[in-house]
């Protein structure tokens, strides 16, 4: 199974950080526009087992994507296993950990390509590519939200 792994450094606390994330509309912001990310259902803040939808284009497809909160360790994890989806297999963990500069945000994300005609196309190399793009991104919004 194909692993990804980014990590980055905000200036603010902890618990700054993870209160954002885990509200679902915030993760909305830290998606890029080509991506049409929104939040179709959803609580305010997330908690163990909560149900989200969401709507997106990738790849020149609208999708719908379902995903579930497997782990929501207070101040330390949040984790996202997808339900139903594009991809065969999604799990994304956002790790915290503070630092004498701040939080240090570990995004580590396991996958399994889409399988199917898609799959061709939408290899591990590209979702990789396309990952190295998103959690720049997310980097850099992070930080101009949290300047």
């Amino acid at each position: 199974m194909p692993h990804y792994t980014a990590t980055f450094e905000i200036t603010r606390p902890v618990p700054e950080l993870f209160t954002f994330f885990s509200k679902p509309r915030n993760l909305v912001l830290l998606a890029p526009a080509d991506l049409n990310l929104e939040l179709l259902t959803g609580p305010e803040i997330m908690q163990q087992g909560t149900r989200l939808v969401w709507k997106g284009r990738r790849w020149g497809i609208s999708q719908q994507i379902i995903q579930e909160v497997a782990t929501f360790d207070h101040e330390k994890l949040i984790a996202l296993e997808q339900k139903q989806g594009p991809f065969a297999r999604w799990f994304h963990a956002h790790h915290f950990e503070a630092t004498d500069a701040g939080t240090k945000i570990i995004e580590k994300i396991d996958f399994e390509p889409p399988g199917g005609m898609l799959g061709f196309v939408v290899t591990a190399n590209t979702i990789r590519k396309d990952l190295d793009k998103l959690l720049a991104f997310r980097e850099k919004k992070l930080k101009e939200i949290f300047a």
